[in-house]
């Protein structure tokens, strides 16, 4: 048994990595269909804000934000997901948020020596 779920019934309807590096990607499913946690905080940089608006989801729709508990057809565990509160409208967006790194300029605080 794996823990990756694919299948070729989760074509996306829409698909684009937007300037800041955050692949968006929206599914017309049913939200039982998502590996999705929504007591977990999605990995990487982003916003309550920032992730509905990347969805194409209004804020006062009823947005819930939540993240993949594993892999989901290509995406990896701790993408975000979104989606609105409403059965009528089954819209799900995943979002893989980019991550954030810092480069240090230190050289290295210890040293080994065979001498």
């Amino acid at each position: 048994m794996t823990d990756v779920v694919s299948a070729e019934s989760f074509a996306p309807f829409y698909d684009r990595t937007a300037a800041d590096g955050a692949r968006i990607t929206r599914y017309a499913v049913a939200l039982d269909e998502i590996p999705a946690d929504f007591f977990a905080d999605p990995d990487g940089i982003w916003s309550f804000e920032g992730l509905a608006e990347a969805a194409g989801f209004a804020l006062d729709a009823g947005v819930a934000i939540g993240a993949l508990r594993r892999s989901f057809n290509g995406h990896p565990a701790g993408s975000a997901v979104v989606t609105l509160n409403a059965a009528a409208r089954p819209y799900v967006a995943v979002i893989e948020c980019p991550i954030a790194f810092t480069c240090s300029d230190e050289e290295p605080k210890h040293a080994a020596s065979a001498a």
